[in-house]
């Protein structure tokens, strides 16, 4: 049986949170309405689903945080607005993430400094088309 791991266990609430986000920015009608971006948006969220699979294989998440809120992320309007909102949350993830990889160890550790890359690169690929 698998033990907890509490920057695993953080690692899944930031995904879940990420899901939800991207979720509520893709059910944005200023979103829907540009194609590449709602493609952008949903490529991005489909890494971060990929994200909580890979955080998830053989782990034994920590049963407290299943029913936490939905961040209060009703989404900005404007597309601009929503893509900062987006970007600044990738990276408060990568960020969180870089603490956990200096506390993990082995597996844990290298497969949290993807995902902090992986963030950290969705952050640029955002910022680079708010402008």
């Amino acid at each position: 049986m698998a033990q907890t791991d509490a920057a695993r266990d953080r690692a899944l609430a930031a995904e879940a949170e990420l899901l939800a986000r991207y979720d509520a920015a893709l059910a944005l009608p200023s979103i829907a309405a540009d194609s590449a971006l709602k493609a952008k948006l949903a490529s991005i969220r489909a890494e971060h689903a990929a994200h909580a699979a890979a955080i998830r294989d053989g782990y034994a998440a920590s049963p407290a945080p299943a029913a936490s809120p939905s961040p209060s992320f009703p989404g900005p309007p404007d597309p601009k607005s929503t893509i900062a909102a987006l970007a600044k949350a990738e990276q408060d993830a990568a960020s969180a993430r870089t603490a956990d990889i200096l506390a993990a160890e082995g597996t844990t550790a290298m497969l949290l400094a993807s995902v902090s890359a992986s963030e950290s690169g969705h952050a640029a690929l955002l910022l680079g088309s708010a402008g």
